[in-house]
């Protein structure tokens, strides 16, 4: 009986001391908005910018000049901060792909909570990992910090969707200018047009709009008496809003406001004194790890951030990296190194250009005048580059080019820059084992396969040599039409993801060469569907052979989703010369449906339609 009045003595002590724990340690608060970069809001020196909230924020508290959001559209730049990994890590990087996390992986609510904080997200997830990934304690439009238990800290997200892409659709939303049109500074990739300029002073609304937001979730706070025991972050999921921001990893589409406010009672877990701006380099990938290190928790070894700010914080990394992938229907394949002053970009399926048709992208009506006024000439070099193939490596001068508009990846004063920052890429990619290498649909074919998820596939060094497929992609560097010896050599490789590279350089060079062509067209018999469809696609282009046959089998008869969007979207790239069947669209259609039921088994989430059939009503509409 003593016995058990000593055990409940000691549990009533042990839940007590819990308690006083949770009440010592700091609330946060992150209020987030979508799509915009740091320009539009007065603090980042936007003369137009009316965000007074905002700007008293940044009074208070640690404006970062440099932080990136590492993905520049919502889902993939999502993932990185719900994991504190870089996507591409373990297969994440492609929109909406739904990859399977690692069993030794949590997502980061869920270690907050083991640490006995309560958890909410109101309410947008929209991660490339299951969207039912056990971590929160509620995450919906009613969620919120005041549902808590009595006595437990809280971190809390409040998300807007005020300034998101949509808002300048007009078939969703009608906006009247926030500013007059004559004081829009229209940037020197975008014709100076008044369509252009109504959608930019446009946005200005929204963003007022979205700092009223802000006002009220500090108003709460302070009402509730927790303002002197909560640390705010501001911050944007990504860049935005204008067409070549959002979803390219230009500076416009990555680089994110982000704001820290510490009440006085939680400053010393900052580095930086309150109303300082700061120079160091933030990533996304760095958030996950800062959260563990406020509330003073380990921070899991997989994370691949560092802390900014607590008690683990590390200096401040000498780059921040980014990347691009499929985004919605277009795949492509991009990464990026900035250091703040430049901005390094590997283009590496370097025939493609960089504005690939991307439905919702061309809602925006700025987009398709655009296209236009291109396809009339009437366009400067600087306004065409983005329907024009992209080059294979792109660096920019911020200082001095903040529009990104002058590539200096060619000029030999800046040489030592372009190697350094190649460097950093490639030491960057090898370091976290980047799967991107990987075609999407080869990549679902091996999980399928073999139940590996994409983390353990890019950890075997004979499935996946990284160090031997990035030198075959990058091949051409330097070299140019000298690596084609090489090129041939590697078409042949027992390593499908080598020669798959092989091949795609072989397309960027656009050779013709005989011995090259020979093994490019015995590799349209390949057994590996992306091999077959990438082999189709460079002897079309070339005008040596339809590539319908290869191409359409895919389309009705291949299960994987990523295959018949590859083969959709190289049938698109060739289809002035060979054009498309409507026939061929509308059995595979019915053969693989757009339901919900038919993209859960393939690994998509259910409202989201085939990103496949859309490539394909967009070809029947040409």
């Amino acid at each position: 009986m003593k016995t058990t009045t000593f055990l409940k003595s000691l549990l009533l002590l042990l839940i007590g001391s819990s308690a006083l724990f949770a009440a010592d340690r700091p609330n946060i608060l992150w209020i987030t908005s979508e799509d915009n970069s740091p320009d539009y809001l007065g603090c980042y020196g936007d003369p137009h910018g009316k965000t007074p909230t905002i700007d008293g924020l940044a009074a208070k508290g640690i404006l970062y000049k440099h932080a990136y959001a590492n993905g520049a559209v919502c889902g993939p730049a999502r993932t990185v901060l719900i994991t504190g990994m870089y996507p591409p890590t373990f297969g994440g990087e492609h929109m909406r792909s739904q990859a399977a996390l690692p069993s030794h992986v949590k997502i980061y609510p869920q270690y907050l909570k083991d640490a006995g904080y309560y958890v909410t997200n109101n309410s947008k997830q929209d991660y490339n990992i299951d969207q039912n990934t056990p971590g929160w304690d509620e995450s919906s439009r009613n969620a919120h910090w005041k549902n808590r238990p009595k006595g437990k800290p809280f971190f809390a997200i409040f998300n807007t969707n005020l300034t998101h892409e949509s808002s300048l659709h007009p078939s969703r939303n009608t906006l009247k200018p926030g500013i007059p049109l004559d004081q829009v500074r229209v940037p020197a990739y975008l014709p100076d047009t008044e369509t252009v300029r109504d959608r930019i002073a446009s946005y200005y609304t929204r963003i007022q709009e979205m700092d009223s937001f802000v006002a009220k979730q500090l108003k709460d706070l302070e009402n509730a008496g927790l303002a002197e025991d909560t640390i705010v972050f501001y911050y944007s999921d990504h860049g935005g809003i204008m067409p070549r921001s959002k979803r390219f990893v230009y500076d416009s589409g990555t680089h994110v406001p982000l704001i820290v406010r510490f009440p006085k009672k939680w400053a010393h877990l900052s580095p930086h004194k309150p109303g300082t701006q700061t120079d160091e380099r933030v990533g996304f990938v760095d958030f996950a790890p800062t959260l563990l290190s406020l509330i003073g928790a380990d921070i899991p070894v997989h994370m691949q951030g560092r802390a900014f700010l607590g008690e683990k914080t590390s200096p401040a990394p000498k780059y921040a990296h980014t990347f691009r992938a499929r985004a919605d229907e277009r795949i492509d394949f991009k990464r990026g190194v900035t250091d703040g002053r430049y901005n390094y970009i590997r283009n590496y399926l370097a025939y493609l250009p960089t504005g690939q048709h991307v439905n919702y992208l061309w809602d925006n009506p700025a987009t398709g005048e655009w296209e236009a006024l291109f396809k009339q000439g009437k366009t400067t070099a600087a306004q065409s580059a983005f329907f024009l193939p992209a080059p294979i490596e792109e660096l920019f001068d911020l200082e001095a080019d903040p529009d990104e508009v002058n590539n200096l990846a060619n000029d030999p004063k800046h040489r030592e820059v372009l190697l350094r920052m190649r460097k950093a890429n490639r030491d960057h990619l090898l370091k976290t084992r980047d799967t991107g290498f990987i075609p999407e649909a080869l990549l679902v074919e091996w999980s399928r396969g073999s139940g590996k998820t994409p983390y353990d596939i890019a950890r075997d060094d004979v499935q996946y040599p990284l160090a031997e497929v990035m030198d075959a992609a990058e091949a051409l560097l330097d070299r140019g039409e000298k690596a084609l010896p090489k090129l041939t050599r590697l078409l042949g490789d027992k390593n499908p993801v080598v020669q798959y590279w092989a091949l795609i350089n072989c397309m960027v060079l656009k050779t013709e060469d005989e011995r090259a062509t020979r093994r490019i067209q015995a590799l349209t018999r390949s057994p590996i569907a992306s091999t077959r469809i990438a082999a189709a696609e460079h002897l079309a282009r070339l005008g040596k052979k339809d590539p319908r046959p290869v191409l359409n089998e895919v389309l009705l008869n291949n299960s994987n989703v990523m295959a018949r969007l590859q083969a959709i979207n190289a049938l698109d790239h060739v289809s002035e010369a060979y054009p498309y069947d409507q026939s061929v669209f509308k059995k595979s259609a019915a053969i693989w449906p757009s339901d919900a039921k038919s993209l859960t088994s393939a690994g998509w989430m259910g409202r989201y339609k085939a990103y496949d059939v859309r490539v394909m009503e967009f070809l029947e509409s040409k």
